[in-house]
C-alpha cells in the first residue's frame, strides 16, 4: 500500500477569548486531536471527517499527498469501509496559537 499513515498538518479552529487561559486552550486542542485520531483508529468515518473543517487540507508523508477535505474523504473511504483506517500514537505534540488566538 503506497499510503500508510499520514501526518496531520492542518489548522484547528478554536475560538479563544480573554476568559480562556492558554492551558485551557491547549487542553481543548489536545481533546479534539485525540478524538480525531481515535475516530481513525476505530474506522469511524463520520466522526473523523466531522472534526475537520470544510476548508481543511490533509498533508501526508509524500509531497504529492495534499488533499482538500472532499478529495481526502474519497481517498480514505475504502480504508474506513474495511474497518481499518490508521492508528496514530502520540509521541510528542507541540501546539502553537496564532496571534489572533483563533487558530492552533
Amino acid at each position: 500500500m503506497k499510503h500508510y499513515f499520514y501526518f496531520l498538518i492542518f489548522a484547528l479552529l478554536y475560538s479563544c477569548n480573554n476568559t480562556v487561559s492558554k492551558q485551557e486552550s491547549i487542553v481543548a486542542v489536545n481533546t479534539v486531536m485525540n478524538q480525531w485520531h481515535q475516530a481513525a483508529a476505530n474506522a469511524d468515518f463520520d466522526t473523523y471527517f466531522s472534526i475537520m473543517t470544510d476548508d481543511a487540507h490533509f498533508i501526508g508523508t509524500d509531497a504529492t499527498e495534499n488533499w482538500n477535505k472532499t478529495d481526502f474523504m474519497k481517498f480514505s473511504k475504502p480504508f474506513f469501509d474495511k474497518g481499518k483506517a490508521w492508528n496514530f500514537k502520540v509521541l510528542d505534540r507541540n501546539i502553537y496559537f496564532a496571534q489572533s488566538k483563533k487558530t492552533a
